[in-house]
Parts: structure tokens; C-alpha cells; sequence
């Protein structure tokens, strides 16, 4: 096979702890991750007070306790079935799956996925460390009496920021063992805030004024715009984790399950909780991480401040390396621990930039809602272009972008598979007309009496377009299993 940024002979992948490996083909020796590690490494970044909040975010729609945790759950549940054939890219093609989409898209036109991911990845960085600075920077004013300050502020988010760079610089040796520990420790703390609030919590809370009107509009848009757009984040970075889990010893049998459980698991629970917390706020509608902050008891209070600061680290190094990845995808001159350099430079220029002018912040939330409008298309299109080829990937192939060649079996037309980038194309467009966001509507978005169906839109468009191109039968690289 012919692979670029080789780790040398005396320094592993993962063997001597720092990662050299790029979006190269993992070699087998190096391989040694299980459906396990991807559960951990999924929940462990998923236990952060971003997550939580999700929960708040259904609350502020209007609906009820249980109405925002079923639409929750099913929205994640219906974005799930689009993640399966992402989950098991990585693993069969041995590569992250932006490069691996090069055998739908073309050897070029993988870099659809790579841009998707590190826009996505980025957008995740921000308002990952924006929540949780803040809710750390509430808590220790609470406990100390720190002012509450944009120096504070800054200070907080240098500390999530620098941590979660040097452990996405060090690699995925790294990024497993500090998500195991923040799974125990998040996971702990995620348990006892129910308990803290538990006297305060509403069950039989019903919500206030819907957001859309009607009971089934709004239910519909948090499903949408919370489950399924919250389970699409992930649908470019799934395949870091799975590439390192060899296809033949963990089959999709196996695979599946446990990583659909991980993704399941880390967007739902952490959200359920959240929206029981957020009853029990005196105002339900206000900043979460500042309710939780100033309402909690003060023995929770206490406890809160490590879960603020890092459990943010845990997601936001996992968006850090990433990014680094798709940098390192984009520009192949580039090592990953180059690549991840940079983006972590770009990175903490975006946080800084949230803090100095508040407004941005407002702005990256909504792109994280347009970006998911890129995404849905895209996950149809790969999954669609996995199902044809029987998952099955000629590796070295794959790999001729990295090595600056032409040619192979998903070169196409120019590296471009036409059909597939078309297909994108279209279902993005469609996605961005009928796009609801908390600061623009698109032109076309009141199609469905209110409800946001752009998701839907985007991605049955995009897999009519898309079949009515390439038809049922095609079977390129369908040579090896890799």
C-alpha cells in the first residue's frame, strides 16, 4: 500500500504514546481498538454541561418534561439509522470518513466531507468551551468570589482550550484515556445532578407557551433540530474512532450495536438530565450553565466546578483532533500534529472572538444548524454509495490524494464522482431554502405550516437525485474488504 506519514519503525502509532498517523491507512498491527473503546470514547466526551443543556433547549421550545425528552430520543434514534454505514467506513476502509467518502465522491471529492468536518468541528469547539467556561466561571464566583468578567472568562477558557489541545496534539492514545477517565468522572457527576435538584424537579412539568404554535409542530422541531441535527454532528468524525477497530475481529455484528448504544447513550442521557434540572430552575427559560451554577446546593456547587471545566475537555479535544484530521485531509503536506496545531490556533481565535463581541456566539449556534444541513445530504449520499459496494473498500485506492497521484478505481471524472457531488449538492440547497434557525428563516420555510422539515428535505432529495443518477447496481471498488 502505498501510504504517506508513515510512523517510523521505532515509533508506532500508538506504541510510544504520541500519533503520527494521519488519515494514511492504519496498519493492522495498530489496530488493536474494540466496539468498547468507541462506547467510552463516545459517552466520555458526551458528559460535558453541553450536552446537558441540549435538554434546556428543548424546555425553551415550550414543551413538557417528557414530551422534550421522547423527541429527543426519537430525533437521536431516526439520525442513528443515517450513522450505521458511517460507523462501519472507518473500520472497512482502515481511514478516517472524509477519506474514505472518496470512494463515493471521488478521490477529490472527499474534501465535501473533509470541509463539512472541520467547519463542524470548529463551531463544536466554541460552543463547547463557551458553556463551559461560563458555567465555570459562575461556580467559582459563587464559591469564591471571582468576578464574573470577560478577564475571568478568558482565563476559563484558556484552561479548557489548552488542555483540550494537548491531548488532540498528542493523538488518539491520549484522547482514549482521558474520555475513560472523564466517563467515570463526568459520568458520576452527570448521576448526582438529578439528586441535587431531585426536591425541586418538576415531573409533571408541562412547558410553557409552544415555540411553533401547536404541540406537534414544536415537538417535530426539537426532534429535528435537537435529536437527529445533534446526532449528524458527529456524522464526519465517527470513523477517527472506528479506524483503529479491525473489521475482521469485530464484525458489524458486533460493531454496530455497541457503538450505536455509545452514540445513543451520549446524546440522550445527558440531555434527559438536563431537561430534568431545567424544571427545577426558578426560571426554565434562563442560561443554563447560570441557573445550574447559582441554584445548585452548595455541596453540588462544589463537585460542579471540575464537571464545568473539564467536561468540556473531553469534547473538545475529540473536535480538536478531528479538525486536525480534516486539515490534514484538505492539505496533505500536512502532518496531523501540524494540522492539529493550527486548528487549535484558529480554534481559540474563534472562542476569543465569542467573548469579545457576544453576538458571534448567537451566529455559531446557527451555523451549527446550517452545517447540519450540509451534513444530512452527505451521510445519505456515503450511505447510499457504502450500501452499493457492499461496504467494501479498495484501500490504496483511497489513499491517492494523500500521495499527490492520479488514477484508481474512484478517480471518476477528474477525482470528482459527478453523481454523488450533485446529488450533495442539490439536498444542500434544498436544506438551506427550507432551513428554520433562532436568526434566519430560509425563503421556502414556512412549506410545512411551521415545522422545520429542511433535514428531511435535504436527504430524501439527496438520495432521489442520487439513485436517479447512479441507479441500484453500481459496484465500484467492490474488491476488497478492508
Amino acid at each position: 500500500m502505498g501510504i504517506s506519514h508513515q510512523p517510523s519503525p521505532e515509533s508506532p502509532a500508538l506504541g510510544a504514546g504520541f500519533e503520527r498517523i494521519g488519515v494514511d491507512r492504519i496498519p493492522d498491527e495498530e489496530r488493536t481498538s474494540t466496539p468498547g473503546t468507541f462506547f467510552v470514547v463516545f459517552v466520555g466526551t458526551s458528559v460535558g454541561l453541553g450536552a446537558v443543556a441540549f435538554g434546556w433547549v428543548g424546555i425553551t421550545f415550550g414543551l413538557g418534561l417528557w414530551a422534550t425528552i421522547t423527541a429527543i430520543a426519537v430525533g437521536t434514534a431516526v439520525g442513528q439509522i443515517l450513522l450505521v454505514p458511517l460507523i462501519l467506513a472507518g473500520s472497512r476502509a482502515a481511514t478516517n470518513n472524509a477519506t474514505a467518502s472518496g470512494a463515493t465522491f471521488g478521490v477529490r471529492g472527499r474534501v465535501i466531507g473533509s470541509g463539512i468536518g472541520l467547519a463542524t468541528c470548529l463551531v463544536s469547539v466554541a460552543l463547547t468551551v463557551w458553556t463551559s467556561g461560563a458555567a465555570g466561571v459562575a461556580v467559582a464566583g459563587r464559591l469564591f468570589g471571582l468576578p464574573d468578567s470577560q478577564g475571568t472568562q478568558a482565563v476559563a477558557f484558556a484552561v479548557v482550550t489548552a488542555i483540550a489541545a494537548a491531548v488532540a496534539i498528542w493523538g488518539y492514545r491520549w484522547l482514549v484515556r482521558s474520555t475513560a477517565v472523564l466517563a467515570v468522572v463526568g459520568g458520576t457527576l452527570l448521576i448526582l445532578m438529578p439528586f441535587a435538584f431531585g426536591g425541586s424537579i418538576q415531573w409533571d412539568y408541562a412547558g410553557g407557551e409552544y415555540l411553533l404554535g401547536g404541540f406537534w409542530a414544536t415537538w417535530l422541531s426539537v426532534a429535528t433540530t435537537v435529536g437527529v441535527a445533534g446526532a449528524l454532528v458527529v456524522c464526519t468524525i465517527l470513523g477517527d474512532w472506528t479506524r483503529y477497530i479491525r473489521s475482521d475481529l469485530h464484525p458489524a455484528g458486533r460493531l454496530v450495536p455497541i457503538a450505536s448504544a455509545g452514540v445513543f447513550i451520549g446524546f440522550v442521557v445527558p440531555a434527559t438530565v438536563g431537561a430534568l434540572v431545567s424544571t427545577a430552575f426558578t426560571d426554565p427559560f434562563a442560561p443554563f450553565p447560570v441557573s445550574l451554577a447559582a441554584e445548585s446546593p452548595l455541596w453540588y456547587a462544589v463537585v460542579l466546578l471540575p464537571l464545568a471545566l473539564l467536561g468540556g475537555v473531553g469534547l473538545t479535544a475529540s473536535s480538536l483532533y478531528s479538525a486536525g484530521l480534516d486539515l490534514d485531509a484538505l492539505v496533505v503536506r500536512f502532518t496531523r500534529a501540524r494540522a492539529t496545531v493550527i486548528i487549535g490556533v484558529v480554534a481559540v481565535g474563534l472562542v476569543y472572538l465569542g467573548l469579545l463581541a457576544p453576538t458571534v456566539q448567537g451566529s455559531i449556534a446557527a451555523a451549527l444548524l446550517v452545517l447540519a444541513e450540509l451534513s444530512a445530504p452527505w451521510a445519505v449520499v456515503f450511505g447510499l454509495g457504502f450500501l452499493q459496494i457492499g461496504g467494501r473498500y479498495h484501500a490504496d485506492d483511497l489513499q491517492v490524494f494523500n500521495r499527490r497521484e492520479t488514477g484508481g478505481r474512484y478517480w471518476y471524472t477528474g477525482g470528482w464522482h459527478v453523481p454523488a457531488a450533485v446529488a450533495w449538492a442539490v439536498g444542500s440547497v434544498a436544506g438551506l431554502l427550507t432551513i428554520q434557525t433562532p436568526l434566519f428563516n430560509g425563503p421556502l420555510a414556512g412549506i410545512a405550516g411551521g415545522v422545520d422539515v429542511s433535514l428531511v428535505v435535504a436527504s430524501v432529495l439527496a438520495a432521489v437525485v442520487y439513485l436517479l443518477l447512479t441507479g441500484t447496481g453500481r459496484k465500484a471498488g467492490n474488491l476488497e474488504d478492508k
